[in-house]
């Protein structure tokens, strides 16, 4: 009875909100688990923007495409290599800004040596693999990659990935305040390059509009909704009510036992797959351990707490079967392609299992630190040598975040039984993703990259590379969360990324490895799920195993936005369009081995 009321009082809420801004319910994508607080900003200079600024008002020169390996021309129109090191993208004769101001290749050049001087913004840290950005002419853009170091995939991110941002709009800003503080939420004065803009909000909700004459719409048609409406949930069961009632269109959520909700409901809601795992691989989760705290500055205490982490149990009892545990190696090896990039004999012979996982061993624990010399109390808490106490330490995620919740205690109850300190907290997800990406945390689950062109360099530069990382106290998204320092790590990362030979690549790959088994920065615990749940009571032909058109499909995603091109209303069914498709097919997608057979004719 409780739950009816519950589920009622939701009801009535969204229904007083959707009458007091007058959203169409079939011209309205309702999305839930993509934004967990009050909206704070549409400025990509920002600290933190809000969710949908990224994904919908500003779109890339090209949008890789998971799925099909292949670069979808958006803004630019095509690119060309004068020599292996330099590239030059043309810019679509229709690429305009909301406001109809032409997008110009200045616009390119000032987001980037805006985000440079910054050190925050769109494409930040390109500087340190592209040697020079500047405009040919109105329409053209040069890069010219660093030979010093030389990293073909860096190169190809930053550049074929490059957002324009409006220089007419935000030059007058910064001439008014400065850039980081403005917080661009005047629906009437947003200029953007992408399809959508701000319509409405309060702390409640946030909605965007389709913006009808956008310039795309000649080459790429509309997205099919006219309004993307993300109500704030306080928490995860409270978003899955609203999923199954259908006031949600579009989740990013972690839902207990997903699987009932057709089978013993027979509710129109599906995931990627119809069977377990239900969702599709999008990265490694792993247990943060903060490097510049005492103790845990210490790999033989980092190693120890590999061994207690309890991946099994996590995965069975939290996760509910939705993921598998991630490979010590950081590789994700569910990907064919990927397992080439494991020293799996290094790994069999480091972890002793068939696979090269990290085995849950208490014993194997207790055995490290006693060798170390770390001793214990009478409290049951290590000591070491020079008398620095392993304890007390916290393991967080944000509150609602409940499989992750669970994991924590899980992990706690582990290192309490081998004498490491640990409580749980799980406070509100500003304040966690502050000590986050301010390095002042103990130990924290968080995600890091997924499965991209570049993997597993990406995921080597997110987690280990200290050239993204900042001081203690100050704010980085860009990785290196736990403060890893290890310039034989920058190296071989560089020789990686700056060959066009697989097997030197291969080998340095391998280096990294030995190196991560060494030390253990932090601990890839599990290969998380890309969560992503739609209901068909108002929108059809959402992407799923079946109708794979787009691998980027749950609306918290980055590259999500083509999803929307493709539904469709349930009472107007549309195909998915053509261009997103490759070329081979008649689409618009341009493969990454066309693009590296295009860099090695230019370097002859």
């Amino acid at each position: 009875m409780k739950r009816f009321f519950l589920v009622l009082l939701m009801a009535l809420v969204l229904s007083s909100l959707m009458a007091q801004i007058s959203l169409p319910r079939e011209e309205t994508v309702y999305i839930a688990g993509a934004l967990w607080g009050p909206a704070t900003t549409w400025n990509l200079y920002a600290p933190q923007s809000t969710w949908g600024t990224d994904q919908f008002l500003f779109i890339p020169a090209f949008q890789y495409d998971l799925g099909k390996d292949a670069w979808i021309p958006f803004i630019a129109e095509r690119y060309e290599f004068l020599d292996d090191v330099t590239l030059r993208i043309y810019i679509r004769p229709e690429a305009k800004w909301s406001d109809g101001v032409p997008i110009t290749a200045e616009d390119f050049v000032y987001a980037l040596e805006l985000s440079k001087e910054l050190g925050v913004g769109p494409g930040v840290g390109w500087d340190n693999y592209i040697e020079y950005v500047k405009a040919i002419d109105t329409r053209t853009v040069e890069f010219k990659a660093k030979t010093e170091p030389l990293n073909y995939f860096q190169f190809l991110s930053y550049s074929l990935g490059a957002q324009p941002m409006p220089k007419h709009v935000l030059e007058k800003i910064r001439a008014q305040m400065n850039i980081k503080d403005w917080i661009n939420d005047k629906p009437d004065e947003q200029v953007v390059s992408g399809p959508y803009k701000l319509y409405h909000y309060d702390p409640n909700m946030v909605v965007y509009q389709r913006i009808d004459n956008w310039w795309g719409k000649g080459i790429f048609g509309l997205p099919r909704p006219k309004y993307i409406a993300h109500v704030i949930y306080k928490d995860n069961p409270s978003s899955s009510l609203a999923l199954e009632r259908g006031d949600v269109d579009w989740a990013g959520l972690f839902i207990p036992s997903v699987w009932e909700l057709w089978e013993k409901k027979n509710l129109p809601v599906g995931t990627w797959y119809s069977k377990a795992p239900y969702f599709l691989p999008d990265g490694v989760g792993f247990v943060y351990i903060n490097n510049t705290k005492p103790g845990l500055n210490d790999p033989v205490v980092r190693k120890a707490i590999a061994y207690a982490v309890p991946y099994d149990e996590m995965l069975k009892k939290a996760y509910f079967g939705y993921g598998s545990q991630a490979h010590p190696s950081m590789v994700i090896d569910l990907f064919e392609p990927n397992k080439q990039y494991i020293d799996y004999t290094l790994a069999i012979a480091m972890w002793g299992t068939k696979d090269g996982r990290i085995p849950t061993s208490l014993e194997m624990a207790n055995k490290i630190l006693d060798e170390a010399g770390y001793k214990k109390g009478r409290d049951g808490v290590r000591v070491a040598p020079d008398g620095t106490k392993l304890g007390p330490y916290t393991i967080s995620v944000p509150y609602g975040w409940t499989d992750w919740m669970m994991m924590c205690e899980m992990i706690a109850k582990n290192l309490k039984e081998i004498g490491i300190e640990v409580r749980t907290e799980f406070p509100d997800f500003s304040v966690w993703a502050d000590r986050m990406t301010k390095g002042t945390f103990d130990l924290i689950i968080s995600w890091s990259v997924g499965p991209s062109f570049d993997h597993p360099f990406n995921i080597y530069r997110f987690v280990l590379d200290k050239r993204l990382s900042a001081p203690v106290g100050e704010v980085t998204w860009a990785g290196d969360w736990e403060r890893y320092e290890n310039d034989e790590v920058l190296e071989l990362l560089d020789k990686a990324v700056s060959t066009l030979d697989p097997e030197v690549r291969k080998n340095a790959y391998f280096k990294i490895q030995r190196i991560i088994y060494r030390d253990m920065p932090s601990v890839p615990a599990f290969y998380t799920a890309h969560w992503y749940e739609f209901s068909e009571k108002y929108w059809i032909n959402w992407p799923t195993e079946k109708n794979p058109f787009w691998f980027r499909p749950a609306p918290w995603h980055v590259d999500t936005l083509p999803t929307l091109f493709g539904i469709s209303s349930k009472n107007n069914p549309q195909p998915v369009p053509s261009w997103l498709e490759t070329t081979e097919r008649g689409g618009l997608g341009i493969p990454t081995a066309k693009i590296f057979e295009d860099i090695q004719k230019a370097a002859k």
